[in-house]
């Protein structure tokens, strides 16, 4: 009972966002990465903002009303 509860005060909730656009974003990012090879505050921030993106597609599939 309380996950449900959980889940509808979440402010997750609220995000209108497309999952599949989420997961071309994330790859296009990991792209970007890789053309910066070498520069490791560039590759950190790539690959840590395409990971957030693959995690909020993973969790919006799994938990979309």
């Amino acid at each position: 009972m309380a996950g449900i509860f959980a889940r509808m005060t979440s402010p997750l909730r609220r995000i209108d966002a497309d999952p599949d656009q989420l997961v071309g974003e994330a790859y296009w990012l990991l792209q970007e990465a890789e053309k910066n090879h070498g520069v490791w505050a560039a590759m950190s921030a790539y690959t840590g903002m395409a990971s957030v993106k693959i995690q909020l597609a993973q969790y919006l599939k799994e938990h979309r009303d």
